[in-house]
């Protein structure tokens, strides 16, 4: 596959992650770890929950709940379940982040963005 010719964003990106980054947002990020280019994870480790589920009843009524895929790095890396670590670690959500009425991951991202420029 070729890269698209039209216009594209190539500068560095900041990416902020946390425990309520789940799903699509770990697809997402883990996407970017590929990504060519300056991109730094900020925060705390994702929930490490990337895959669909396919439910399968039970003869007594039940459901089972199994993860039904697997995300991989290029070098064949998963994340499931340990989540994907940042590489700035920064507090995220916490109450004495709201407390103090701080975000100091955004901090941090936007001054490693104006730094690069």
């Amino acid at each position: 596959m070729n890269p698209s010719p039209k216009p594209r964003s190539t500068g560095p990106v900041a990416l902020l992650t946390g425990g309520s980054t789940v799903s699509a947002g770990e697809t997402f990020t883990q996407a970017l770890i590929d990504r060519p280019g300056r991109t730094v994870r900020i925060g705390r480790p994702t929930q490490g929950v990337f895959s669909d589920v396919m439910t399968r009843g039970l003869p007594d009524g039940m459901a089972v709940w199994l993860p039904n895929e697997e995300y991989l790095t290029r070098d064949d890396h998963t994340f499931d379940g340990t989540g994907i670590p940042p590489q700035i670690g920064e507090p995220v959500f916490t109450d004495e982040e709201f407390t103090k009425g701080r975000d100091s991951a955004f901090d941090r991202a936007v001054a490693l963005l104006r730094s690069a420029r």
